[in-house]
């Protein structure tokens, strides 16, 4: 087997953990990040499909360039539906200003501070 598909077999995983652990964060922030965490599921089961691939592929004994076609057709799957799966934006939708980690992954305005002040962070417990 090729280094890169072993590499894949093996750590596909900890990208699917990594997504499904983000999705667990964003519950924290449920009312505000309800589209955010429907992106982090939908992002979990393109890295799922991904990874069933690879496995097959080692399983079956399948030429390693069959992952080629398929993980391009994943990737134009989700190019496809990129405002249900990149709804992530990095500058503020009003004023183009930089927005920090924590508004880029938990809020669904994409608004800064200044211009999303009614978004409050939901209290601790």
């Amino acid at each position: 087997m090729h280094p890169i598909t072993l590499f894949l077999q093996k750590n596909l995983f900890y990208l699917l953990l990594a997504v499904l652990a983000l999705n667990l964060f964003q519950r924290r922030y449920q009312k505000l990040s309800e589209r955010k965490r429907f992106a982090t599921l939908y992002l979990a089961m393109l890295v799922l499909s991904w990874m069933i691939l690879v496995i097959v592929v080692v399983a079956l004994h399948w030429p390693e360039w069959l992952l080629i076609p398929f993980s391009l057709a994943l990737a134009v799957v989700g190019a496809i539906f990129r405002r249900h799966t990149f709804p992530f934006r990095f500058r503020c939708v009003r004023c183009g200003q930089s927005l920090e980690a924590k508004r880029v992954l938990f809020f669904d305005s994409n608004a800064c501070e200044r211009c999303d002040p009614q978004a409050e962070p939901p209290k601790l417990l």
